[in-house]
């Protein structure tokens, strides 16, 4: 596929080369060369856009208008996985840009399972954003009732510790946050209110800047082994 890229850009550049030489005219050089990129990309259905959004351009492709329904928001699960534990990248800006969702199966290293964590009601949340020149950044956040040796146990076993997660949604859609090569790794703040009223808690927070891509929504298709949470 690089091979067909760098020789659809090289017949380009001989095609504007020659087009100058014929004419002098740089305009038209120009013009022939965006011509031929769009032919041979339609051709060969190679696309020759990177990440960078360098060289030619991708056209754009529109979305409908959407609606809101009585599940759109909230989250009501968390797997976490070990980023030593993916076998590969998996998902790139090229995916993204072409079908906008992964479908597979999370390639996981055999016997090796996501744990999940039982948040409490209303308080998992994720978000993402877009930066000129920056790329994306993705995040999470969510709270754990209460201050033990079980919260204690995970506060150590995640310090420093590179991670990916997905999310399920109120409505079963699935998400994706971090990469293998850019991981997320959490922070946490444990707090006992000063009155009896209010409730002991630990918030845990993750987010990380630099990926080539936005959170990636995952298909219904997909598949991961899940560890059986402990009785």
């Amino acid at each position: 596929m690089t091979k067909l890229k760098t020789l659809i850009v090289l017949l380009c550049v001989a095609l504007g080369i020659a087009t100058f030489i014929n004419t002098a005219n740089p305009i038209l050089s120009m013009f022939m060369m965006l011509s031929g990129s769009i032919g041979l990309q339609l051709v060969t259905g190679v696309t020759l856009e990177n990440p960078s959004g360098m060289f030619f351009a991708t056209a754009l492709t529109g979305i409908r208008r959407r609606s809101q329904n009585p599940q759109l928001g909230g989250s009501k699960r968390l797997y976490i996985i070990l980023t030593e534990d993916i076998l590969n990248e998996f998902i790139d800006y090229e995916l993204i840009k072409s079908s906008g969702k992964y479908s597979g199966a999370i390639p996981l290293a055999a016997g090796k399972m996501a744990v999940e964590i039982e948040a409490w009601y209303d308080t998992l949340k994720w978000d993402g954003e877009m930066k000129i020149g920056a790329g994306f950044t993705q995040g999470i956040e969510f709270d754990i009732l209460g201050f033990d040796a079980d919260i204690a146990k995970l506060m150590a076993l995640l310090y420093e510790t590179p991670v990916n997660i997905i999310v399920q949604g109120n409505d079963n859609s699935l998400y994706y946050l971090g990469d293998k090569y850019v991981p997320l790794m959490f922070e946490a703040k444990s707090s006992t209110p000063a009155k009896g009223t209010e409730r002991k808690k630990t918030t845990f927070t993750a987010k990380n800047d630099g990926y080539t891509h936005p959170v990636c929504p995952l298909a219904n298709t997909v598949t991961f082994a899940v560890a059986a949470l402990p009785a």
